[in-house]
């Protein structure tokens, strides 16, 4: 059982890790990258350091101090990992190094003590040489089907009930219960020390359910398939942050309204299209484009694409869109829906890229070729690229530009500041236009 719940608890622990760094370093390619190989490295470490240890110690203390240490760590991750991941983020500001000094801090301990459980166990087991490859063989098959466990119980199902922030203390309740009973379990162990242990644990349990908060209390979170999603208020305006980064921002006395101006330059496509009658939103976010055309241009048909259900449920019940008859939302891929459909679009808006996150699949030629065939002969597409203004977020837009010239030749391209003043002075909305219109229609036309 021991073999079987810590590699359940060590897998857990590797699938949440993305979700302690996402409101810091989101969840690029980096982070996974770094989590992987800090696990990798931390249970090599345990395992070889299990192995050492049990051999010196040869009763169930060492079982007992490995769990109650990796339970105790993840106490500690629970409480204080916002500070932590913070001040590591404003230190370092790589974004592999960063995500790969927070992995090792927050998740590499708690690894490495749950690792070293096997060794301990296998060398217990030296006791029944007769039948030592059986129980080799059984605990190491009890640990594997344990990960499995773990992974597929967390990602699928245990991180959207519990959230993030309750699963990481049930994890650490998890093994400090573990540890106790191996504690008691045939070693003559102090009643002092049993006293101590056990009051450390009530401790620490209690600060994990009660973690230190840099960030602003949420009005609502929650843990969807693919992303930590966060509703924040403040007197004049409600946000949608999804994992680090702002996706949506209502005037809260004009809900209906488009406060940020890079959402306003995109509508301006409509000018291109002065008889739209069908248009196809790829991004909802918090449904700020949809609301503005249902209140505007109540006659157009609007088809709204979004691939996170929960994401589509706080922009109706959070943001104030509510579908008229005309507009149809689709929980699905992009790239998907529009190999799907049948429709033809006047005006496309694709707004589906976050700064640091891009889905590669729609950055291809394949996908844009994808969008002008579903684009009617004087239909406009309006594509939003966020930039940071540094040299990886230029190059980036670049790759992207070239990209869409294979389907688009001739690209307009517009940068659209924020309406505050940031620390990221450069910060900017990149947005492309394509389409006949844009071929056609000459600077001057298109801005007079």
């Amino acid at each position: 059982m021991t073999a079987l719940v810590t590699g359940a608890v060590v897998m857990a622990l590797e699938i949440l890790g993305s979700r302690l760094l996402a409101p810091v370093f989101g969840s690029s390619l980096y982070v996974w990258g770094a989590l992987i190989g800090v696990i990798l490295a931390a249970m090599s470490s345990g395992y070889a350091f299990g192995g050492w240890i049990s051999d010196r110690y040869t009763d169930g203390r060492v079982l007992a101090a490995l769990l109650l240490f990796s339970g105790s760590w993840t106490f500690l991750i629970a409480w204080g990992k916002q500070p932590i991941l913070f001040e590591i983020e404003k230190l370092v500001q790589d974004p592999r190094l960063g995500p790969c000094l927070a992995a090792t801090i927050l998740l590499a301990p708690p690894a490495f003590g749950l690792s070293g459980v096997l060794p301990a166990m296998l060398r217990l087991a030296v006791a029944d040489m007769d039948h030592l490859g059986r129980q080799t063989g059984r605990m190491i098959a009890l640990s594997t089907v344990g990960s499995l466990v773990g992974t597929w119980g967390t990602a699928f199902f245990l991180l959207s009930w519990l959230g993030s922030q309750s699963l990481v203390a049930w994890l650490g309740g998890i093994q400090v219960v573990l540890g106790m009973l191996w504690l008691m379990k045939g070693t003559a162990v102090r009643p002092v020390l049993l006293l101590l242990a056990l009051g450390g644990s009530v401790l620490l349990g209690t600060l994990a359910l009660h973690p230190i908060q840099r960030l602003n209390t949420p009005i609502y979170q929650e843990e969807s398939p693919y992303q930590q999603v966060r509703i924040r208020d403040d007197e004049f305006f409600r946000y949608l942050i999804l994992d680090r980064t702002f996706h949506a921002t209502m005037w809260k006395t004009a809900p209906g309204s488009l406060f940020l101006p890079y959402s306003q330059m995109m509508v301006a496509s409509l000018a291109w299209t002065p008889e739209p009658k069908r248009g196809l939103i790829l991004g909802h976010g918090g449904g700020s484009i949809a609301k503005w055309l249902a209140q505007y241009w109540p006659s157009l048909e609007v088809d709204v694409v979004e691939f996170d259900p929960v994401v589509v449920r706080m922009a109706e019940e959070y943001f104030d869109y509510h579908p008229p008859a005309n507009h149809q939302v689709f929980v699905k891929d992009g790239r998907a829906f529009l190999h799907a459909t049948d429709h033809m679009y006047d005006v496309m808006w694709i707004d589906a890229f976050a700064r640091d996150m891009i889905p590669f699949h729609l950055t291809t030629e394949e996908f844009y070729s994808l969008v002008r065939k579903h684009l009617n002969p004087n239909g406009v597409v309006a594509v939003n690229l966020a930039s940071s203004g540094k040299e990886g977020d230029l190059a980036r837009a670049a790759a992207v530009i070239q990209t869409m010239k294979q389907a688009f030749p001739v690209l307009q391209t517009f940068a659209v500041e924020g309406p505050w003043k940031t620390g990221m002075t450069q910060a900017k909305n990149l947005i492309f236009f394509g389409g006949r219109p844009i071929e056609t229609y000459t600077y001057d036309d298109m801005v007079t």
